[in-house]
């Protein structure tokens, strides 16, 4: 069932509680805070019961639904939180509804904050996976992937688009089984930590597969989705805050004694950038809504959601800067970094010309045959 968000009062006092605690303990600084603190603060969010909120009921979980889980990391956004929160908060959580058994078991420890999630989507080249006599060997090189150098399991995808070769994997990263050498691992653009991952014939047991096949292709797909739903959740909440504060600063500038935002053509600029923003939540709640449907709309949904961050999101956020003039390009201002935040958004999980190619392969032509063979079908 679709709904509008803070409909229901829980929906309200989680997003007014969410919004107070990120903005007194985590408010943004031009400097990454250490380490060491965002971990306190990620044990803090677990004290609060965010690392829960997805999980079933049986698994000691809130039972919470997507949109109830985007808006905490929609709220994370606000605030330019540099530790993504989309594994350990959503996608990770809606795996273990009815997922294996061996993911299940981390559930106690995901929920207190002791156990954290990086997604490491395949890389072009691909991820190998081969059978051996004491289990698994893995050999290949990921995608870009975030926070996998702070996080204690890694949630891998290899075996390319075939369902003979589709392995879905869960990997202890801080294990001294694990020998894999990242080959970039350092701050982005925006200020978060990434790393690409490169397996070289890396020796697993056989219980790191959390499915193959069909199965394994089918949850990735999931993954995915929900990946890109927390991307957008994270950029519509930094875009956001980044517009109330770009208006808040129109209202004060004065210049040629009138304050700026009396000027027309700032507030075109203004009018255009909030209706792309209304655009990208739109989407979101679709794609929210969609998360708990069919696999079809998912897809689509998130499809859509994506290009619209990668095209009215970054143009709203240009716009921000454009009006804020050259504070705008300074280090010390936020808009600047809004800006980067939807750059690095808009090319995780394939680029915007890839997600436009998928939806219209997924519109056009559902199972993923060509287009002129469909329509002679």
């Amino acid at each position: 069932m679709r709904r509008s968000p803070d409909q229901r009062d829980d929906d309200r006092l989680l997003r007014e509680g969410a919004r107070r605690f990120l903005e007194e303990r985590c408010a943004w600084t031009p400097a990454p805070p250490p380490a060491a603190a965002q971990d306190a603060l990620g044990r803090e969010m677990a004290q609060l019961g965010w690392l829960g909120l997805g999980l079933p009921e049986s698994l000691g979980g809130a039972g919470a639904d997507a949109l109830q889980c985007l808006t905490i990391i929609e709220e994370a956004g606000r605030v330019l939180l540099r530790r993504s929160l989309a594994a350990d908060v959503l996608v990770v959580p809606r795996l273990m509804r009815d997922g294996p058994a061996g993911l299940a078991r981390l559930a106690p420890g995901l929920a207190a904050g002791d156990v954290r999630f990086a997604l490491v989507p395949e890389g072009p080249g691909g991820i190998r996976v081969t059978r051996t006599s004491g289990g698994l060997r893995l050999t290949g090189r990921s995608a870009l992937s975030l926070d996998a150098g702070s996080a204690t399991h890694w949630l891998v995808e290899a075996g390319g688009p075939s369902p003979n070769g589709a392995t879905l994997l869960c990997l202890e990263a801080l294990g001294p089984a694990v020998e894999s050498r990242r080959l970039i691992d350092g701050r982005l653009i925006d200020g978060r930590l990434g790393a690409v991952l490169a397996f070289e014939s890396l020796d697993l047991p056989a219980e790191a597969v959390l499915a193959t096949g069909h199965d394994a292709l089918a949850r990735m797909a999931e993954i995915r989705d929900c990946a890109v739903a927390a991307l957008v959740a994270d950029a519509y909440g930094a875009l956001a805050a980044g517009l109330d504060l770009t208006v808040g600063y129109l209202n004060q500038r004065r210049q040629f004694g009138q304050t700026l935002g009396s000027f027309q053509a700032v507030q075109h600029l203004m009018a255009d950038a909030f209706c792309d923003l209304e655009t990208l939540r739109s989407l979101l709640l679709w794609t929210a809504a969609a998360l708990e449907g069919e696999p079809g709309e998912r897809r689509r949904a998130a499809s859509a959601a994506k290009i619209a961050l990668g095209r009215e999101g970054l143009a709203a956020a240009s716009r921000l800067i454009q009006a804020s003039g050259g504070i705008a390009m300074t280090e010390d201002y936020r808009v600047g970094h809004v800006y980067k935040r939807l750059q690095v958004a808009a090319g995780l999980h394939g680029g915007t010309e890839a997600e436009i190619r998928k939806l219209a392969t997924a519109t056009l032509s559902p199972e993923g045959r060509r287009d002129d063979e469909a329509g002679a079908a």
